[in-house]
């Protein structure tokens, strides 16, 4: 392995959900990802994820217009699974901003365009970027024939925008997985707790640590309270507490240290 420490953040995207046995589970994550390698390909924003436009956040009157104006060109049925096009978006609107922000050795970098097309610049910051961390993405567009029709005005420009996670190739795991991650939460932090304070004031929590080369849990860190001192202690002796992770790996088969961030009230 090598000498140097490569630090990778990773933010999971969790939430508080109960199944029907009333068992405290953690949903998989619902942000898009990439893999570290795969950014030095980038050439475009699409490239970044085939979920960036499905991911988008936007106005809702305009993520419905959006979705109505959309071009239907297809002779085969759609599958249950079906991803739009996302370069079929190019037929009816233009791109004409578009800002990049993720962590440069630790550092938030910013760089913009005026394009969907990524510049030398923001494609040098990407192909930096520590791996784990989120790619902050916003764009703002305008439609190509901006006379208005029966959803509405077309002539404004409109802003959205998305988070994409850069990973590892094998990323941290919590032995057996995440049902067992959920249950070891309902166990020491969950089942000491009132009904009430896990809908009103455990969401309001993110904890975060650090997954060594061995799986050792380090750097325990409540980022955001809870606003209860025994939920915030309950928390954090918890992660303190578990068992050895399975560590990330990179693309080079080396295990590398993993930062894990678990906001508790979900993602986006």
């Amino acid at each position: 392995m090598k000498n140097f420490i490569l630090t990778q953040f990773l933010v999971l995207l969790f939430a508080i959900t109960f199944s029907q046995n009333g068992k405290f589970e953690i949903p998989k994550r619902t942000n898009p990802t990439i893999l570290k390698e795969m950014l030095s390909r980038a050439g475009n924003i699409n490239d970044l994820s085939p979920l960036l436009w499905s991911s988008m956040q936007l106005q809702l009157s305009q993520d419905f217009w959006l979705g109505k104006r959309r071009p239907y060109n297809f002779s085969q049925p759609q599958t249950e699974n079906f991803l739009y096009p996302q370069d079929d978006y190019k037929q009816i609107l233009e791109v004409v901003f578009t800002e990049i922000s993720v962590a440069v050795n630790g550092k938030t970098t910013v760089a913009q365009s005026t394009s969907d097309k990524l510049t030398v610049h923001q494609k040098n910051i990407l192909n930096n970027a520590d791996l784990g961390s989120d790619i902050s993405v916003t764009i703002k567009y305008k439609y190509k024939n901006q006379t208005n029709d029966v959803w509405g005005s077309r002539n404004k420009i409109i802003s959205g925008s998305t988070v994409v996670t850069i990973v590892p190739t094998i990323q941290a795991e919590f032995p057996d997985g995440w049902k067992k991650l959920s249950a070891y939460f309902s166990g020491n932090v969950f089942s000491k707790v009132s009904a009430k304070n896990i809908s009103d004031k455990v969401p309001l929590a993110t904890i975060k640590f650090t997954v060594n080369e061995e799986g050792k849990i380090l750097n325990t860190q409540l980022v955001r309270t809870s606003t209860d001192k025994t939920i915030d202690k309950l928390l954090v002796e918890a992660v303190n507490k578990m068992p050895n992770w399975k560590p990330a790996v990179n693309s080079n088969g080396e295990r590398v240290k993993q930062e894990i961030s678990i906001p508790f009230g979900g993602g986006c």
